[in-house]
C-alpha cells in the first residue's frame, strides 16, 4: 500500500518567543498524521467511531533531534510498528521539507475498545477493518 505523508506549514501558535516549536507541539502533530494516516489505510476515525469502536491512546514517546520552526514546512511519515487485532503501535518520523532533516521520531500505542472502553478484539467482530489494519503494516510512502 502506498500512501503520502501528512504535510503541513508550522504555525506561529505552535512556538515560542524565539520561534522553535514547542516540545508539546510535536505530539500534537503525530496526532495529527495518525488522523491522516488512518483515513488514507481506509479505516478513518469517524467510521471506525460510527462502528462502537474507539482507540484510546496507551503511551507516547518522542525523541528530539533538531528543533522546527515558524514558517518551516513539515512532513511525517506514519508506519504500524504493531498490530494484533487489540493493540496497534505506531512510529513517526518527523522532517523539514526545507532541509530534508530529521527533526523528531515519536511513537504512540492504543488498544481497541468499545464505547464503554471495554478492550475488545476487532478481528472478532470488524473483520474488514483488520484486514485494512493488517495491509497498513506494509505501507510505503
Amino acid at each position: 500500500m502506498k500512501i503520502t505523508p501528512y504535510t503541513r506549514m508550522v504555525f506561529y501558535h505552535e512556538t515560542d518567543h524565539m520561534n522553535i516549536v514547542n516540545h508539546s507541539n510535536y505530539i500534537h502533530m503525530t496526532e495529527e498524521a495518525r488522523v491522516d494516516f488512518m483515513g488514507k489505510i481506509g479505516v478513518g476515525y469517524e467510521a471506525m467511531e460510527k462502528q462502537g469502536v474507539m482507540l484510546p491512546v496507551l503511551g507516547v514517546t518522542c525523541r528530539y533531534l533538531r528543533s522546527l520552526h515558524f514558517g518551516e514546512h513539515f512532513s511525517v511519515y506514519s508506519y504500524i510498528t504493531k498490530y494484533n487485532s487489540f493493540k496497534l503501535e505506531l512510529k513517526y518520523e518527523i522532517f523539514c521539507r526545507e532541509s530534508g532533516e530529521k527533526c523528531a521520531i515519536s511513537t504512540s500505542s492504543h488498544c481497541f475498545t468499545n464505547t464503554s472502553i471495554k478492550p475488545i478484539r476487532i478481528c472478532d467482530k470488524y473483520p474488514e477493518m483488520d484486514t485494512f489494519f493488517q495491509l497498513a503494516t506494509e505501507v510505503s510512502y
